[in-house]
């Protein structure tokens, strides 16, 4: 582990970071940069701190942190799990008291039980569910969907330097409910707009130039086109924004919610060939190259 600065005078805001992947890799400049703050991360699995400005400490150290915020993002419910009733970071937030943000997208139930748990121990409980992959993550834009237990200013100060828009919800559970349909819509759309697609070609011939820029110019799915076409064209499924594998994941916890629905089902069944065909960490959009698979 990189050893934590010690001997300075305490900054104003220490924010302690959870888990690392394509969303926190993106965000870890943009909280590095605020002034008057320190940010350290703690993940299972790295052992090496990947941003200078950041060191990388165990959960053990967690409290010698001091933290004002405590930012978790997760694979799952068990990772969230697993990190929010680790024994050193309950100590650490029943210490404390820090805000504490759940950006994972987690199961409705999992939310709600996260607040009580972890508000339980003291903690100001911000559920937070992001959505931008890692363009917006990089760029500083997320869009996250807010349900905040009660104000607290380092909490809004550490969301705002990585956010563009906070959509406030008003129950515990619902932004973690909201997060998952509009998931499941989003996947269904690709899923569609791929099978489509990559029927153009096929049939237009020397023409599908004109049409891949009337598909992405023109029309109210030019935003969708244009941003997806792309890698649907390059068959560009290996340095991820978003990977398949997490796409099942939130499609499975919106079939829990939602029930069987025939274009949730026939989405989840499509990305879970992708999955097989491309692998677990291939980008999302791998959807549109699944023949190889069935």
């Amino acid at each position: 582990m990189t050893p934590a600065p010690s001997g300075a005078p305490r900054p104003a805001t220490s924010i302690v970071v959870a888990g690392y992947g394509a969303l926190t890799s993106g965000i870890l400049p943009h909280l590095a940069a605020l002034p008057a703050t320190r940010v350290a991360l703690t993940s299972r699995h790295l052992t090496q701190a990947p941003h200078a400005a950041v060191p990388l400490i165990g959960p053990a150290e967690l409290t010698d942190q001091r933290p004002d915020v405590v930012l978790g993002c997760f694979e799952n419910d068990a990772r969230s799990r697993n990190f929010w009733t680790n024994q050193h970071v309950t100590a650490a937030i029943a210490t404390h008291r820090p805000a504490c943000i759940e950006l994972s997208t987690i199961s409705p139930e999992r939310a709600v039980q996260w607040h009580r748990e972890t508000a339980a121990l003291g903690a100001t409980t911000w559920e937070c569910p992001v959505t931008g992959s890692r363009p917006g993550a990089q760029a500083g834009t997320l869009s996250a969907f807010l349900y905040a237990a009660a104000p607290n200013a380092s909490a809004k100060r550490a969301l705002a330097a990585f956010t563009r828009h906070r959509y406030r919800f008003t129950a515990p559970g619902n932004p973690a409910r909201f997060k998952l349909i509009f998931n499941a819509w989003g996947a269904a759309l690709l899923h569609a707009a791929s099978a489509f697609a990559r029927r153009l070609p096929e049939h237009l011939g020397e023409d599908y130039p004109v049409a891949a820029r009337i598909v992405t110019t023109d029309g109210w799915m030019a935003a969708l086109a244009a941003q997806k076409l792309p890698r649907f064209e390059q068959r560009a499924y290996g340095d991820p924004d978003f990977a398949v594998h997490h796409m099942i994941k939130d499609l499975r916890y919106a079939r829990d919610l939602l029930g069987e629905e025939v274009l949730l089902t026939a989405a989840l069944d499509a990305y879970t060939a992708a999955e097989q065909h491309h692998g677990p960490y291939a980008d999302f959009t791998a959807v549109a190259d699944i023949r190889g698979a069935q």
